[in-house]
């Protein structure tokens, strides 16, 4: 077995070995000499595999200046994303928008920060720029990603210094992870604002600075609104700062509804007007009764003028009487 490892081996020590191995069929120690250089070769190979197994391949959906979003597999066996997936751009920008880093308020702050007043700011993680450039290739990178991949990206951004700052400034990176899991969109942050060597600024400055190599030591990631974070996926009850400080688990689906204001009230409902119907029209009589009754007046009328007739007659024989005759002689 030694012997297949004999041609990576330095010319003087393969000497040596074949000189050691020549002499193991006359000498008991040299037999145990190559046997120890047997163990100590076979034990660097599961060194040399692990240095090979360490760099997880990626596959980069887009890569610029302003950042980078990239496909990454996982190679442990218990992950299974719900992958490839659809969300609409709305979805995972609304996510991200609501992404905060919080200082921490509890003991691993009154340890690292014992000198100095705590300021707990609670801030939008990313800015309105950088939403807009991550959301379109983060929602196109979920809808190719398998099974057994997740969706990294870093974002660069250069802090603000004062115009006699005599140095450039470097470029802060934040960087984490996404993937989904049924209703749940996943989001680990694994670096914030953070550069290697950073160092505290006027604010944050210590007696003795803990090592703080992501930015990210005295900050735990939250979520607004609290009502679409699922607390059942990651235990963020303990106050030492354990990385579920840094992990989120969305319910997407509750996270649409929630932002959806809600309806304009239904106005109530206005009594009906009472309408009143109109009195029906007179009914004309029956058109026997009318002929009857027009039959009547004109007999009464004939009556009448049949006396006012006579009575003319009268009048007119009252005024010229007859002429008497005169007697004869």
């Amino acid at each position: 077995m030694a012997f297949l490892f004999l041609p990576t081996l330095p010319a003087t020590l393969r000497t040596g070995f074949y000189t050691r191995a020549h002499d193991t069929m006359n000498h008991t120690p040299s037999r145990s000499f190559s046997l120890r250089l047997c163990v100590l070769l076979l034990g660097c190979i599961p060194l040399l595999i692990a240095g090979c197994a360490g760099s997880r391949p990626t596959t980069s959906i887009q890569e610029t200046s302003i950042g980078s979003v990239f496909l990454e597999s996982v190679s442990d066996s218990s992950f299974q994303a719900s992958h490839p997936i659809k969300l609409s751009e709305t979805t995972v920008g609304d996510v991200l928008r609501g992404i905060h880093t919080k200082e921490k308020s509890g003991l691993l702050l009154l340890l690292g920060k014992a000198a100095k007043s705590t300021n707990l700011n609670d801030i939008r993680t990313f800015s309105e720029d950088e939403i807009a450039f991550l959301t379109p290739h983060i929602t196109a990178a979920l809808a190719q990603a398998t099974a057994t991949q997740r969706v990294g990206f870093r974002i660069y951004s250069t802090p603000y210094l004062a115009s006699s700052a005599k140095t450039a400034p470097q470029r802060e990176m934040t960087a984490g992870y996404l993937f989904a899991d049924g209703l749940s969109l996943h989001v680990i942050l694994t670096q914030y604002r953070h550069y290697p060597g950073k160092r505290p600024t006027a604010s944050q400055k210590e007696p003795r600075p803990l090592p703080d190599t992501d930015g990210l030591r005295d900050r735990e990631v939250t979520f607004l609104p609290e009502g679409a974070v699922r607390s059942d996926v990651y235990d963020r009850s303990s106050w030492i700062g354990k990385s579920e400080d840094r992990s989120l688990a969305i319910d997407y689906q509750l996270l649409a509804r929630l932002l959806t204001p809600p309806p304009p009230p239904v106005p109530a409902p206005q009594p009906a007007p009472i309408v009143t119907a109109p009195p029906p029209p007179p009914q004309a009589p029956p058109v026997v009764k009318q002929d009857t009754e027009l039959q009547a007046f004109k007999e009464e009328m004939k009556a009448l003028r049949k006396k006012v007739d006579e009575q003319e007659a009268e009048l007119q024989r009252l005024k010229n009487p007859p002429l008497k005759k005169k007697p004869a002689p």
